[in-house]
């Protein structure tokens, strides 16, 4: 376990109390007094070197349990930002109590890091309410504050970067509270990295003030993905996912929320024969709450018992690439997805991608997607009927997805996030 006591000024104990900051209207006097500029074993940073960069990374690790597309964001580009010469990188989280955020926490040991003694979403939820401290006065100066998610963070003398992960989900799919938080953030933030270009069209429609500080900083696969996965792995695999050697499998790697679409992806899978006769396997990686995952378990139901749907949680690593090395393809039905890091994850590893037509799946997949309507079971079967055909087809387009994948790599989008910071807002 890493040290966790919060040196600097009174008021930064790591008793201080989360409490105070859940009120809707908050006493200022609660809050932690700004830090010194100390990190977390209360050594200095000394100054910089001449030519880096001063970059604050802010962002809440206990999200490390059960990685979102966001998480995975966050964390490439501060390990690709952790090992560049050209940037003096400081990083920050609110205190964290999950155990899969505490353990990546011990591995930065060695950079300069804070832990907030108060959680994320308290001090996400109280700058609502003022913008006393600043980031950059609890955590130390910087040239840029950079959150990889669209938090509204207060700075003093920094400038604030934040990326959009995906403005029409929060649009379609959330409250209105979540317009408003986004609204927010895009107003607070110098500069806006976007995902993709469809992230961006939408970003520019919903919210056309922001058009001027958008920047176009893609996410992308872990360099794991780029290589084989070994035989052994393999293996394991498909004990792990109750499979025998030799049995086919379509592969699912999204959460359970509606707007992924499972429950049709099941109907229209398990309307194949090979699948319906128990011949060609379901893997469905992810997870939801019970209200998500009811409907699938009930489409699941409906398919009969012969098919053969395996629901195991999400896989990470080493067993994720394993699990795509031994997939006939990806299928991916989502409604709304402003970028798709498992397209990228599965076409490095060499299988086909059977995706929506829809949002950004074709600006990710490209010519090597195999590609139907989400709305339609028939079209999810049809193309799903073609890309297990047509051989020669499906290793044309697997050939083409190799080289879209390496497109998608951490350091390119490191280098991309760099130039945008140094060339600062147009």
């Amino acid at each position: 376990m890493p040290h966790r006591d919060h040196d600097g000024p009174s008021g930064m104990g790591a008793g201080t109390s989360s409490a105070a900051l859940s009120v809707p209207a908050p006493d200022e006097a609660s809050l932690p007094v700004p830090a010194a500029d100390l990190d977390q074993d209360g050594r200095t940073d000394g100054p910089p070197r001449a030519s880096t960069m001063r970059i604050l990374w802010f962002y809440d690790l206990d999200g490390c349990h059960g990685p979102t597309g966001v998480t995975r964001h966050a964390l490439g580009q501060l390990e690709c930002l952790a090992r560049r010469e050209d940037v003096s990188l400081r990083v920050a989280t609110g205190r964290m109590v999950q155990p899969d955020g505490l353990a990546y926490w011990a591995t930065l040991e060695r950079l300069p890091r804070r832990e907030l003694p108060v959680r994320t979403r308290q001090l996400l939820r109280w700058w609502r309410f003022s913008d006393w401290p600043t980031i950059d006065a609890l955590c130390g100066p910087a040239d840029w504050v950079y959150c990889p998610a669209e938090y509204a963070v207060p700075v003093r003398s920094a400038r604030l970067a934040v990326t959009s992960h995906d403005v029409l989900q929060g649009l379609r799919y959330s409250p209105q509270r979540t317009r408003e938080r986004l609204a927010a953030a895009y107003d607070r933030a110098d500069l806006i990295l976007s995902v993709s270009g469809f992230n961006t069209g939408r970003l520019a429609e919903a919210f056309p003030a922001c058009r001027d500080k958008v920047v176009y900083v893609p996410n992308a696969a872990e360099d794991l993905f780029f290589d084989p996965a070994t035989p052994s792995e393999r293996e394991r695999v498909r004990q792990d996912l109750g499979l025998p050697a030799g049995m086919p499998y379509l592969i699912s790697v999204a959460n359970f929320q509606p707007r992924k679409n499972l429950p049709r992806l099941v109907q229209a899978a398990t309307s194949l024969p090979e699948v319906a006769a128990g011949d060609l396997a379901l893997v469905l990686l992810g997870t939801g709450a019970e209200a998500e995952a009811r409907p699938l378990r009930e489409a699941v139901a409906a398919a009969g018992k012969r098919a053969v749907v395996r629901m195991p949680g999400y896989r990470q690593g080493e067993a994720l690439r394993a699990a795509y090395a031994e997939a006939v393809a990806l299928v991916f039905p989502s409604l709304c997805e402003s970028f798709g890091i498992p397209v990228v994850e599965a076409m490095a590893q060499g299988i086909p991608a059977a995706l929506a037509d829809s949002t950004a799946l074709p600006e990710i997949g490209g010519a090597a997607g195999w590609y139907f309507d989400p709305l339609s079971p028939d079209s999810i079967a049809a193309t799903l009927r073609q890309l297990l055909d047509r051989h020669e087809e499906r290793d044309r387009r697997i050939a083409v997805g190799r080289a879209i994948a390496a497109r998608f790599r951490w350091q390119a989008a490191s280098d991309r996030l760099v130039r945008a910071l140094a060339d600062g807002p147009s």
